[in-house]
């Protein structure tokens, strides 16, 4: 089943374009029509005109009705965006993100109706430059406004390697450098473009993977044992992706199917710190835990000891958990609901 939805939405930049079976045209009826005859009326509500994601849930319920189907078009707030998805509420934002869910259309788009752009990134985060911008954010999101040499020491570069990182950001505009005396302190001008940059150039999967088994009552147990193993063995481990996000009090509708862990490997392999920690090799999807070597230290920095029920485990900062679920299959559900811990 194939559908054409009229829209003139500013924003909605590509007549013609395509996502999920569903062609985008631009005009002035806003209509969904598909290709055995049926029309349907789109009724456009603005984000802007509710002060709340229960209230947008609300309004769009209530103007529904026969021969109509709702879209909320606009400036989507990010913590909206995982209730409405629960609600099944379909919304355009003006970034492109997209969640439709008709009668016989679903979509899931990051660019919906935004021509294709390949071009490489002018802020490549290579090496310590990842872990200089998390700390940055971290820092500042805690009200501080650290200085170049504090920054260095906190993630361990060296100055100038931390100072070449905030330069990069000063130059796109994302960081203000202030010169207070002899020192040059950071301050955040665009918090979600540096997170955004920051996900996609760091985040989950990074190099090297072993996949692996624990044995556990639930995956939030193999979380805590594995957790436990790796602190009697000396082995700094970070949990992150869904289970992360589970123990820093975010959950979905159902339990995550695996453990995702930050190792750092120092000079130990991947295979050695598993052994080292008590796990089993489990390759072609037998394992519930996952590895992921960590020769930057962007996944275990910042790591803290966290309780869930009667469980604790090593987990990934709130900011590292939500860089590794940005771009995760249904990850993007789960970092909305984080993005109130990270925004500062």
């Amino acid at each position: 089943m194939s559908a054409e939805l009229t829209l003139d939405l500013p924003w909605v930049e590509v007549p013609g374009a395509q996502a999920g079976g569903l062609t985008v045209r631009r005009g002035r009826r806003r209509s969904l029509a598909f290709d055995d005859g049926i029309v349907l009326d789109v009724l456009i509500i603005d984000p802007a005109s509710c002060g709340s994601a229960s209230e947008m849930i609300d309004a769009v319920r209530s103007a529904s009705g026969p021969g109509r189907v709702i879209l909320v078009a606009g400036a989507v707030p990010l913590g909206w965006r995982a209730e409405l998805r629960l609600a099944e509420v379909s919304f355009v934002d003006v970034s492109g993100v997209a969640e439709i869910n008709w009668p016989r259309v679903q979509v899931s788009a990051r660019q919906f109706g935004r021509p294709l752009r390949r071009r490489r990134s002018a802020l490549p985060l290579q090496k310590g430059h990842a872990l200089v911008a998390q700390e940055v954010l971290i820092r500042t999101g805690d009200g501080d406004r650290p200085t170049i040499g504090e920054l260095a020491e906190a993630t361990g570069v060296s100055v100038p390697t931390a100072s070449r990182a905030i330069s990069q950001l000063a130059e796109h505009g994302l960081v203000a450098k202030h010169k207070e005396g002899t020192w040059v302190s950071v301050g955040v001008v665009d918090r979600l473009a540096i997170a955004e940059r920051l996900a996609e150039r760091s985040g989950w999967p990074g190099g090297e993977l072993l996949e692996a088994f624990q044995w556990g009552r639930t995956i939030f147990d193999v979380a805590a044992r594995l957790s436990a193993a790796a602190s009697k063995a000396g082995v700094e481990v970070a949990v992150t992706g869904r289970v992360g996000a589970a123990y820093l009090g975010v959950l979905g509708t159902s339990s995550p199917d695996e453990v995702r862990c930050w190792v750092d490997t120092g000079d130990a392999s991947l295979g050695e710190l598993a052994e080292a920690i008590d796990l089993e090799p489990a390759a072609g999807g037998a394992g519930n835990v996952v590895l992921c070597s960590d020769p930057w230290r962007v996944g275990v920095h910042r790591r803290a000891e966290v309780d869930f029920d009667d469980m604790r485990a090593w987990v990934a900062h709130p900011l590292r958990v939500w860089c590794d679920l940005h771009d995760d299959r249904r990850g993007s559900e789960f970092a909305a609901q984080m993005w109130s811990m990270v925004s500062g």
